[in-house]
């Protein structure tokens, strides 16, 4: 009995151990723009931005969806401080200020949403308690895209910063191509295009330049 009990124990250590590492797989989540995408007959057009402002409704999201896989792989956790958006780059930073109470709080941008119409961003349960917004369900706020927090994240990241290039590569195709002028590829963030830049003259090529356009940094064979 003793060596049964010892062995359904050890067995109950094992998947509680997988399950632990599967969930875990999916905190680290990924960097990601996306696709444009559909929802109720609504077309979505996901985009990089480097200046994004708009007061709208805010409505807040928790236990049904607690544990569930958000947009860019992370699990939602009610009790912590996120938020979702249609179509801002995941994950990011904005400040969302309730304009019924003057409080304000930097949250951090990790799933899509809501698909109501006339609501700008969906908060955890977390985030609208801070807020004063978790009785009411509804409040009237203003979202702002914060640039530097957000490059800041996707540069101390470097799976992050891996998966930016990529998008980046992907959405200016024609750019891509070092051996023929124009541009080469589009970055957020200055480090990362003058490494990017100083790449390509270590492989020889010539007349590399680094410029700053539409409030992006551009690498650009002339």
């Amino acid at each position: 009995m003793i060596k049964k009990l010892a062995f359904l124990c050890l067995i109950f250590v094992l998947m509680s151990s997988c399950s632990f590492r599967n969930r875990c797989n999916h905190t680290a989540g990924h960097y990601k723009i996306g696709n444009s995408y559909t929802i109720n007959g609504i077309t979505y057009h996901p985009k990089y931005c480097s200046c994004y402002e708009e007061v709208g409704i805010a409505s807040w999201y928790g236990i049904e969806d607690h544990g569930t896989i958000t947009a860019n792989g992370e699990v939602f956790n009610r009790h912590l401080i996120s938020a979702a958006h249609k179509t801002l780059p995941l994950p990011c930073f904005v400040r969302v200020t309730n304009l019924e109470n003057g409080r304000k709080l930097v949250i951090r941008v990790n799933d899509r949403g809501p698909f109501v119409k006339g609501r700008i961003i969906d908060l955890s349960e977390k985030a609208a308690q801070v807020l004063g917004l978790h009785k009411s369900g509804l409040a009237k706020v203003k979202v702002e895209y914060l640039r530097k927090r957000s490059e800041q994240l996707i540069q101390n990241t470097p799976h992050y910063k891996r998966q930016y290039e990529k998008e980046m590569q992907k959405r200016h195709p024609k750019q891509n191509n070092a051996e023929s002028k124009g541009y080469v590829a589009f970055f957020v963030n200055a480090q990362v295009a003058k490494s990017a830049a100083s790449k390509l003259r270590n492989q020889g090529i010539e007349n590399v330049r680094l410029l700053f356009k539409n409030d992006q940094y551009c690498v650009k064979v002339s």
